[in-house]
């Protein structure tokens, strides 16, 4: 099996992927932007190849990659980032090379648009924050008299709080309206007070759960980046 796992080296603790991959018999191929002498020795033991890019972001040069792998090692069966901010690239790789086992470019939208999330969790069952496509600013306006302020706004396609803000009246929903970039659709929604968890699970074929496991982060990650803190989360001992 051929799996080829793009940036392997960040964040650092991910060369123990790539090492249960291999100790399971499976051929590890890495791609990142780290020159190979910088890399980690249990990531260099971890791999069977690797191909150094110095922009990951540059698609004609990731193909290249692909295809120096696929020419090489045969087949590919996966190609993984594990990183939220290469989910578009990664399908589109795999949908170029017909690697089938992970999401498709075509049905990527709906796990990196926050607006298309959430049909899929209505279908679910699973509440969420009420939520507006960025349009006018008298229709954002009507929104945030509707549901109260304060209200979120960011990117609908973004990761790491990129470009978010809580907006606590009028004044400043004009600024945003004023200053955002024309080009990046924005969502707008209403601002809910908890504590942030995230969760993640193994299912088998039947969608039930093998294996659970949560994170709880005390700060959020928009707070963190807006007030410049440090960052700290904790893996819980059970699910709430």
């Amino acid at each position: 099996m051929n799996f080829i796992f793009i940036s392997p080296q960040f964040p650092k603790h991910y060369w123990n992927f790539c090492d249960r991959l291999k100790k399971n018999g499976v051929n590890v191929l890495g791609i990142g932007d780290s020159p190979y002498d910088a890399l980690s020795d249990e990531l260099k033991n971890a791999l069977t190849e690797y191909y150094y890019l110095p922009h990951l972001d540059d698609y004609g040069e990731m193909v290249k990659a692909v295809g120096f792998f696929t020419f090489k090692y045969g087949k590919i069966d996966w190609i993984e980032s594990n990183n939220e901010f290469w989910l578009a690239q990664d399908a589109r790789l795999r949908t170029d090379f017909h690697v089938t086992t992970g999401e498709q470019y075509d049905h990527i939208d709906r796990i990196k648009n926050k607006s298309a999330m959430k049909a899929y969790y209505a279908k679910a069952g699973v509440p969420t924050a009420r939520l507006h496509k960025v349009t006018s600013f008298e229709a954002g306006r009507d929104f945030a008299h509707m549901v109260g302020y304060p209200v979120i706004v960011k990117p609908d396609n973004g990761v790491g709080a990129c470009d978010t803000y809580k907006l606590h009246n009028d004044d400043e929903l004009a600024y945003f309206y004023a200053t955002k970039p024309q080009d990046v659709p924005y969502v707008m929604e209403e601002f809910i007070n908890g504590q942030i968890f995230s969760y993640d699970a193994i299912l088998d074929s039947h969608s039930e759960p093998l294996f659970e496991s949560t994170t709880a982060r005390p700060p959020s990650i928009k707070d963190i980046v807006l007030k410049q803190l440090d960052l700290a989360y904790y893996t819980a001992a059970t699910v709430p």
